[in-house]
């Protein structure tokens, strides 16, 4: 039996078929060289909260074929082994709101954040918002082995108004433009609708209904002409943001919708038994919230924030820096230049406070980051602060690491394949050398990342890690 140190180094590469397939893992007989076995690892139960201690987990290709104590686990005694003890091995992430090709807006993506996607352990991502035709290009290298990178949902190019303000959108304008648009992107093969916050009233309305006959699923934010409660009934599967809900939670609501929304009105007028009734109503249609709550505090304290000693900058290139994040700074600064830096920071607490009343309320909740728009959120480094923001808002770091294993699975219906660590589930894992359990920042200290069964060690993330920084110093 060959045996592989899990925890330390130098370690040996391990390369497992990354192509996704509908094979039974108790069809045959695997050969030997199928397999990779993990020995001693501690198995975090994202449902129950339970450490397994001393686990063997079994791959084979890229599925999970057993799951059970070491002590009386069985396979070939010539399969390749990794001894884990010490580690905690928890389902792969998800950032449930990305953007990976915008436009011009972040060229190099391919080189820059699909594998900071996988060094930090994000093995899923829903795509909020890109070139179709490139993402599906990308999806397709990644499933068939020839290109490394997370596993892709996307909604293709997101709906906006008649003039949209951003990269991969299309224009929106009546009702008919909106109709044509879900059903010429249901024919492309997107994953879901992705709503921008400019589409006329009717239009929202009319995609909607064509959403519901198309049986693809609309998400994203709630437009400026809607209200939250009105876009919960209407079947909407997420909210973005928080959009929508501080309007929603507030007698002046009708007035929100006309424009005038400010940080401070909303403080002002905000409205616990509204917030209360709202939240009530999100949970009952089982209205999903990716809050992005880093993008949130980052844009409200953007002037009052020294990035100076931030080492993730190497991993970027010039033009994110020198052009797209400097459009994000002075859009964010002319935005919220109403509001002083006092009003903000208590509205950046104010977003704990509410997102937490909403998850009493049982709301559930996703992670996302909407990386790597914005200034200075990174492509998967970024989705582990939004987890230790879910804890600040008073979720427990088994809640927290929930929003970005169970529930997205639970989220796209894939349960049956992907969020947990159980046998016949695809092999998307991170090997931790702490518990997140105790400490939600311990997501990490990663040791080693399963792709679909493809075994990254330390050695390689890190390796990628050179190879991304090498890539944003092409492009001063």
């Amino acid at each position: 039996m060959r045996t592989l140190r899990c925890l330390a180094l130098p370690l040996l590469p391990f390369a497992l078929a990354l192509l996704l397939t509908a094979y039974l893992v108790h069809a045959q007989k695997p050969a030997t060289a199928d397999l990779l076995v993990l020995n001693n690892v501690t198995v975090v139960d994202v449902r129950t909260g339970t450490l397994q201690a001393d686990q063997t987990v079994i791959l084979e290709r890229n599925r999970l074929l057993s799951v059970g104590p070491s002590k009386s686990a069985k396979y070939p005694r010539n399969a390749d082994s990794v001894n884990c003890k010490g580690g905690y091995l928890i389902p792969g992430l998800w950032d449930m709101h990305v953007h990976l090709v915008f436009g011009d807006w972040f060229p190099d993506a391919k080189d820059i954040s699909l594998p900071l996607f996988i060094a930090s352990g994000v093995t899923s991502v829903r795509d909020m918002g890109s070139d179709l035709d490139v993402v599906q290009d990308w999806r397709n290298e990644i499933e068939a082995g020839r290109m490394i990178g997370p596993r892709i949902l996307t909604s293709g190019p997101m709906l906006d108004g008649p003039k949209p303000r951003f990269p991969s959108s299309i224009a929106i304008a009546t009702p008919e433009d909106a109709r044509h648009a879900v059903n010429h992107l249901k024919d492309r093969g997107a994953d879901f609708i992705k709503l921008q916050s400019l589409i006329p009233r009717d239009a929202v309305l009319a995609i909607a209904d064509e959403a519901k006959k198309q049986d693809i699923a609309f998400e994203g934010h709630v437009p400026d002409a809607m209200r939250a409660s009105e876009m919960s009934e209407a079947g909407m599967k997420s909210f973005e943001h928080l959009i929508g809900i501080f309007e929603g939670s507030s007698p002046a609501e009708d007035h929100f919708l006309k424009g005038n929304k400010t940080e401070g009105r909303f403080l002002a007028t905000y409205d616990e038994a509204r917030a209360a009734s709202l939240a009530a109503l999100l949970a009952k249609n089982h209205t999903w919230q990716c809050p992005t709550l880093v993008w949130e505090r980052g844009g409200n304290l953007l002037d009052v924030s020294d990035f100076s000693a931030d080492t993730r900058v190497k991993y970027v290139p010039g033009p994110w820096k020198n052009k797209t994040w400097k459009r994000f700074k002075e859009e964010i600064t002319q935005g919220y230049g109403a509001d002083d830096i006092a009003t903000r920071k208590k509205f950046v607490d104010k977003e704990l406070e509410v997102v937490r009343m909403l998850h009493k309320a049982g709301v559930p909740f996703l992670a996302g980051t909407d990386t790597p728009a914005g200034v200075h959120i990174f492509p998967g480094y970024s989705l582990h602060e939004e987890l230790q923001r879910f804890v600040a808002a008073g979720f427990t770091p088994l809640e927290a690491l929930q929003t970005a294993t169970l529930n997205p699975a639970r989220f796209f219906g894939m349960e049956g394949q992907l969020g947990t660590i159980e046998e016949g589930k695809i092999a998307d894992m991170v090997l931790l050398s702490a518990n997140p359990l105790e400490n939600i920042a311990n997501t990490q200290k990663i040791a080693g990342v399963f792709v679909n069964g493809r075994y990254f060690y330390h050695a390689e993330t890190e390796k990628m890690l050179a190879g991304v920084e090498a890539a944003a110093r092409r492009h001063p």
